[in-house]
């Protein structure tokens, strides 16, 4: 199974991993790690930068961004609270007005949540039991039933503690084209949710599937994949579903979503804990009623039936890899951070001289800007031209703040912002458009390096060059700085949006990272431009 992020791992199907291209990487300049080789065969120049602390006021946190829905909260001391709801509409399969039979009776309705775990190591437990025969060891044709316990992979924060998921359902219709974005400051969702509780679960890190099968059997009679599930209340869609049978309201879907079950919400209870990724495209939902049956029982009849049982299920498919985008459901988050009484709220950025460190988290607004110092990168032209040197690389390198005991996050993302006929551009770099194109059929490609590192590096050598030698101008070019990764776009799954970097999975992306700037009182991890160049 694809998974969130290397451990909390990489990215769901069609998501472009590059960093800009950023990733933690070892000492060399390999094509292995992202960038131009060269480094060993050259001499380095070390150049000036100024980086510091800023913040965006707002997080754009709809179908835009949302390859993954999180929810959940962590609180730590350095970056403060960060807690995450998750919205999402809800479709019936069957549509229109609907027979549920005589005297139906909701029995039970069930929700699963299908978090990432580990298919590829060993789970903690496994258990088969035989249902034809209990208590006997299964032969061939007995029906069995296997019951496998997972390690939930996608978990960040405080993996060893319990939450109390709740389900609830909103009173604020979702529409395809709105923009959905979270404020930051502390303020709660703009989108309204009725008080009543529909459904609690405990949750954490571990999952359960069960399977039923005949031994030797190559498919399964019954599945319940391994998630979260969540039983909700029958009581609500025997008033949602089966009274509304003949009302109209369930007679298409766009009706349905306006006026009867607008969409849900995925909260949590505590304060602190952890936040969980998931993938909301393979969320379950079904309802299980029963109805009078509706053939009379005849002498011959042994295992007649008074009542028989119906499954009535919903499609919960939304934008993402669905295929269906006109007619998917809309899925939102909402993100509330607190940093009062943190080490980040202290942060005073200091735009002319730079930062001793930077502070990154996704799922809030934090970033780094980084400006290049304009006198050295002319002196260093001129350089080039006198003494007919050549640009091997250029590389901007990022030592973690080893105090801090984050888990380290296996991308960063940084896009050029700048001023070109007055208006202010936000686009990919060369660097990382140069790579994409080489590797048009990859998912992801930017290789998370094995073995230990201290620092991330960012390549910059086609955007260095294309400055130095080709002479491109990018006014008042800045560098953003921010977590996550890039991701492709909704439209065609196999493209980076390159003129919106700002189409990444910061908005369930849940890593933090503090790393020293170019004012850091450590000399040898001070942040510089590392040019490396040789004589042609």
């Amino acid at each position: 199974m694809k998974k969130f992020l290397n451990v909390l791992s990489v990215s769901v199907a069609m998501m472009i991993g590059m960093g800009a291209i950023v990733s933690c990487e070892n000492e060399t300049l390999g094509l292995d790690n992202n960038v131009i080789g060269g480094e060993a065969e050259g001499n380095v120049k070390s150049l000036d930068v100024i980086a510091f602390n800023a913040n965006f006021d707002t997080l754009r946190t709809d179908k835009f961004v949302l390859q993954n829905g999180a929810f959940g909260v962590y609180n730590e001391p350095i970056f403060g609270s960060t807690s995450s709801k998750f919205y999402t509409q809800i479709r019936p399969s069957s549509i229109g007005d609907q027979d549920f039979g005589t005297e139906p009776k909701v029995d039970s309705v069930n929700l699963v949540i299908p978090v990432y775990y580990s298919t590829t190591k060993d789970p903690i437990s496994k258990d088969t039991i035989n249902l034809s025969k209990p208590g006997e060891k299964p032969k061939d044709t007995d029906t069995i039933q296997i019951t496998t316990k997972y390690a939930v992979d996608s978990l960040y924060g405080n993996k060893e503690l319990e939450m109390t998921l709740k389900i609830k359902d909103i009173n604020t219709v979702l529409y395809k084209d709105t923009k959905y974005f979270s404020t930051l400051s502390g303020l709660e969702s703009p989108i309204s949710v009725n008080s009543r509780v529909i459904g609690k679960a405990t949750i954490g890190k571990t999952v359960t599937g069960k399977v039923v099968k005949q031994k030797t059997g190559t498919s399964n009679i019954s599945e319940v994949v391994p998630g979260y599930k969540v039983s909700l209340d029958p009581d609500y869609f025997d008033e949602k579903i089966i009274k509304n049978a003949k009302t109209g309201l369930l007679s298409d879907h766009a009706t349905f979503i306006r006026e009867n079950i607008k969409g849900l919400e995925f909260s949590v209870e505590e304060s602190n804990g952890f936040i969980v990724n998931f993938n909301p495209n393979k969320i379950d939902l079904n309802m299980y009623y029963s109805k009078k049956n509706p053939t009379e029982k005849k002498d011959t009849d042994t295992d007649y039936k008074e009542r028989v049982s119906v499954t009535y299920a919903f499609d919960m498919t939304n934008q993402w890899n669905s295929g269906t985008a006109n007619n998917a459901n809309i899925i939102a988050s909402q993100i509330v951070n607190n940093t009062i009484g943190s080490t980040y709220s202290t942060i005073k950025p200091d735009e002319v001289n730079g930062d001793a460190r930077l502070y990154l988290s996704g799922m809030s607004g934090n970033y780094a800007k980084l400006k290049f110092n304009q006198t050295q990168l002319d002196e260093l032209k001129s350089e080039m031209t006198k003494s007919n040197i050549v640009i091997l690389g250029a590389k901007l390198k990022f030592y973690i703040d080893g105090s801090t005991s984050f888990p380290k996050p296996p991308y960063l993302v940084a896009w050029n912002n700048y001023k070109k006929d007055d208006k202010v551009i936000n686009e990919l770099y060369a660097d990382v458009l140069e790579f994409y194109n080489s590797y048009p059929t990859s998912v992801h490609f930017n290789p998370i390096v094995k073995g230990d590192t201290d620092y991330y590096t960012i390549d910059i050598t086609k955007h260095l060059k294309s400055m130095l030698e080709k002479g491109n101008e990018f006014k008042d070019q800045t560098m953003f700085i921010t977590m996550g990764n890039f991701i492709t776009s909704v439209s065609d799954a196999t493209t980076i949006n390159s003129t919106n970097p700002y189409q990444n999975d910061r908005a369930y992306n849940p890593y933090r990272i503090v790393l020293h700037g170019n004012n850091s009182e450590v000399a040898d991890k001070k942040l510089k431009l590392l040019v490396y160049y040789s004589q042609k």
